[in-house]
């Protein structure tokens, strides 16, 4: 876990995205599902640092899953770019946590596609790397 027409569109819409992408962050930590649900297409495709891809459905599913203990989760660097109503958000993320009673410390790169649809930013696409130094 998007910018607006022309100059002052994209202005407007490079502000904003870095917020959402950070909301982003902050729901899957408190593991939000009705926020992360407002916030991606349902046409998501995401993929894990190991390597799965997964739908949103699997996305919330995996959200709810009680044998995931996300301790922290945040970006350390973002950039966005924006090409019209679709912007591309890439980055470093650090995450910590314990998965089916093991602890993990996670840092990755990441790259989420956001597109402006309904009058609202929807991630349509995230991928992340696996862990990077």
């Amino acid at each position: 876990m998007k910018m607006i027409a022309l100059v002052l569109a994209i202005a407007w819409a490079t502000a904003a995205m870095i917020p959402g992408q950070q909301i982003n962050f902050d729901a899957q930590h408190r593991k939000d599902s009705l926020a992360l649900d407002a916030m991606l297409d349902n046409a998501l495709v995401w993929v894990e640092p190991n390597g799965v891809q997964l739908t949103k459905a699997d996305c919330l599913a995996e959200l709810r899953r009680p044998s995931i203990n996300l301790v922290e989760i945040g970006p350390e660097s973002m950039t966005v770019q924006a090409h019209g109503t679709t912007a591309v958000v890439v980055g470093i993320y650090r995450e910590r946590g314990v998965k089916d009673g093991h602890a993990y410390v996670l840092r990755a790169r990441f790259m989420d596609t956001w597109a402006f649809k309904n009058g609202k930013w929807l991630c349509i696409a995230a991928a992340a790397t696996s862990s990077i130094s």
